[in-house]
This record gives C-alpha cells, structure tokens and sequence, in this order.
C-alpha cells in the first residue's frame, strides 16, 4: 500500500508523524467501547476490525484519537465505523485521514473537551485548486491517486456527507485566511454538509503547548451555498 508521496498531498498524512504508538483496547469494564490510539494505516485497520469481529460484546462505540494516515485505510476504517453504526467520541485529536472518514461516517460524534478536530484536504484538493502534471509521476502512484479518487467519492455518497467538506477551506476566499495546518468550520455549517456533531464545549484551536492549530470558519448559509456552487462548478469542470 502506498504512502502518499507526491508533495502535493503530503500534506494529508504530515499530521501522522508524531503520533503516539499504536492502541487498541477493549475495557473490561465497558465491553462495547473500543479504543483506537494512533496512526491510520492498512494493519491497525485490520486489527480494528478484527477487534470488532472477536469482540464476544457487541461493539457500539469508538473512542479515537489519531492524527491521520494513509487514505485509503482511513476511508476503510470509516466504512466500518458506519457499518457497525458506531457512536465516536474524540479524546484528543482527530485530524486529516481521522476528520475526512471517521467522524463523517457517524450519526453521533462528540468532540470531548480541548480536544482537536481538524480537515486540510481531500482527494479533490489537486484536481480543484491547484493543477498537477500527474504524467510526471510512476504509473503506481497515479493508480493509488486514481483508486483514492473513486473510493472517497464512494465513501462521502455512501455516509451522506458532502465530499466538500475536505477541501472548503482550500477554496478561494477561504485559503487566503488560513493561518494555521488544519481547519474546521461552526456547528451550523457542519450540520449543513452533513455532520452530526456535538463539542463538549468550544471547538478547541489550540495544542496543549499553545500553537494555534485549528482555524474555525464560521459560514454564514448565504457564502457556504455559494462556496458549494462554486465547488459544483469546479466538478463539472472535470
């Protein structure tokens, strides 16, 4: 399975690189709680989803904490979050792979309190807002940027949640606001593309060593539809 190499999407995975080892536990105590610590990638996946199927409990929710990883786990690890209608509780940080696949795949996520929910691209930021000359790269990796392309799209029809959500904060108008590595947007505009998210207390932006993390955009309805149009335009486009 191959990382995302091309420095145009290197971008999605950065926020794995100083992740804490990989967890993942059952308490006895509350059997039907799974707990996935760490980065996102093809074998902590796959030990998820053995963890659910061994588990003698039903499984009902997940509490995660993870910067990310590779996409197309992530997008796995989503699926079967749905599957299983898992609730998901972030416990210190959901970002990139995390934010883009897990919590969009739930109908109930609370974000506990300080921590860090966090998007900065999707398979749609290359083809939309910055062009690339894929013929450049090896054959294996446009595959893998191909076959990401059709499973997120699959993904965000299946889970009903605007694929856009990803990318709104690369878009023109938005980008040139950006000071910081992830974004977020307010609980009105969440809800709008689809999410079903509640914070235990404000959306937290900053690390616990003071670095201003998270950029919130609060869209009124009026310049989120019209962000979606132009977004629906840029697809046609295609």
């Amino acid at each position: 399975m191959y990382y995302l190499l091309l420095a145009m999407l290197l971008t999605l995975t950065g926020c794995a690189s100083k992740q804490p080892s990989f967890s993942l536990v059952i308490d006895p105590l509350l059997p039907s709680v799974i707990n996935y610590s760490g980065e996102i990638d093809p074998d902590n996946v796959a030990a998820f989803e053995q963890g659910i199927a061994n588990s003698p409990t039903q499984i009902t929710s997940l509490v995660i904490n993870s910067g990310g990883g590779d996409v197309l786990a992530g997008i796995r690890l989503g699926e079967l979050v749905y599957q299983h209608k898992l609730k998901v509780t972030v416990d210190k940080v959901c970002a990139s792979s995390c934010a883009n696949y897990v919590v969009t795949a739930s109908d109930e996520v609370t974000i506990k309190q300080d921590a860090l929910l966090g998007w900065h691209g999707g398979v749609l930021q290359p083809l939309l807002y910055g062009s690339e000359d894929f013929h450049k790269y090896k054959k294996s990796m446009v595959e893998y940027i191909m076959a990401w392309a059709e499973a997120e799209r699959v993904f965000f029809d299946m889970v009903k949640v605007n694929q856009a959500v990803t990318v709104l904060g690369m878009m023109p108008g938005l980008k040139g606001k950006r000071n910081t590595p992830l974004y977020s947007y307010d609980q009105q505009t969440l809800k709008a593309l689809g999410l079903h998210i509640t914070f235990e207390d404000k959306q937290a932006t900053v690390s616990k060593t003071g670095e201003e993390i998270v950029q919130i955009f609060s869209l009124s309805p009026e310049v989120l539809d019209t962000l979606l149009l132009q977004h629906a335009q840029r697809l046609q486009q295609l």
